[in-house]
């Protein structure tokens, strides 16, 4: 008589196996989900970064184009129509909140930016309402000498 048949241990291979797929399942899934997390930071970093270059650019010189002063210093109104301009571009960044903040001496702008998006298994992981993104840029005004 063979020794797994006298124990009754016969088939108990099946469930450590599905145990195992189990959690190979979750390790990809996880992956899955912190890389999708990873490269929407990325994608609003971007956003943020492009924002501020429009802001910086969009109050700059009349002379230009711009939305200044015509004397190459940053106008809090100039930025926000810059940034909204740069946003209003792509219906995939309407999502994403920017707060702006000019330096004292009116030539940097800094900017947060913030969006909630939902990620790949995200409920699975319990964020099913989606993952808080913050990003921050900044950009300084070309001084006209």
């Amino acid at each position: 008589m063979n020794g797994d048949d006298a124990t009754g241990e016969r088939g108990s291979t099946l469930p450590l196996i599905l145990g195992f797929f189990l959690i190979a399942l979750l390790m990809v899934a996880g992956g899955v989900a912190a890389t999708d997390a990873f490269v929407r930071q990325r994608a609003l970093q971007d956003v943020c970064d492009g924002a501020a270059v429009a802001a910086a650019a969009g109050s700059g010189d009349v002379r230009r184009g711009g939305l200044g002063g015509g004397d190459g210093y940053l106008r809090f109104t100039g930025v926000q129509q810059g940034v909204e301009a740069y946003l209003a571009r792509d219906p995939s960044r309407a999502g994403v909140r920017v707060t702006s903040v000019l330096s004292a001496d009116g030539t940097t702008i800094r900017l947060t930016c913030e969006q909630t998006s939902p990620i790949a298994f995200g409920a699975m992981f319990g964020k099913g309402g989606g993952v808080h993104h913050v990003a921050h840029a900044s950009a300084r005004s070309r001084l006209s000498s």
